[in-house]
């Protein structure tokens, strides 16, 4: 079954969802990537997911070019978020890449924003944060997107995965 398909297939079965305490589904992509997302509440038209997780077991200990690759790509196929996106920082020595919002978004009381961190096993995560004005600490938040949005999403990340580094 394609990705888009068991997508969709796992939101209409959690079609009513309201949790406090996320439920993981996972999905894998034909000859690709495993992905997983924790949800918070589906309904018939959007979903609100904690974390988006993807696995790319193809870029297990490649270099920080292919994990800054990854990112460089999907930052410029993610157009569609609340924010858009880029790479913030690439850390060879510890092989990740920070993406985040640019800029994060303003709001009275509140700066909220995207951020992505693509380290070594080929691990993506995407979480949202808030932070509240004159506070140091930021806190998660749900991401809130149609159910549409989150498969060209995920399909998006997935097709931004660099070819395997050569042995």
């Amino acid at each position: 079954m394609l990705l888009h398909e068991q997508i969709t297939r796992s939101l209409a079965e959690l079609k009513g969802l309201v949790a406090e305490v996320p439920q993981t589904v996972g999905w894998l992509a034909e000859s690709g990537p495993a992905v997983e997302a924790d949800f918070t509440a589906v309904d018939s038209l959007g979903c609100a997911f904690r974390e988006l997780r993807v696995s790319a077991g193809q870029l297990e200990n490649a270099p920080v070019e292919s994990l800054s690759a990854w990112a460089a790509n999907l930052c410029s196929r993610v157009t569609y978020l609340l924010e858009h996106i880029g790479p913030l920082e690439v850390d060879g020595e510890a092989q990740t890449v920070l993406i985040r919002s640019t800029p994060p978004a303003k709001l009275p009381g509140q700066t909220t924003f995207y951020e992505m961190l693509i380290r070594d096993p080929g691990v993506l995560s995407l979480r949202r944060y808030t932070r509240p004005a004159g506070e140091p600490d930021r806190q998660a938040c749900d991401i809130q997107v149609t159910q549409e949005v989150l498969v060209k999403l995920v399909q998006d990340i997935v097709s931004a995965l660099p070819a395997a580094p050569a042995e």
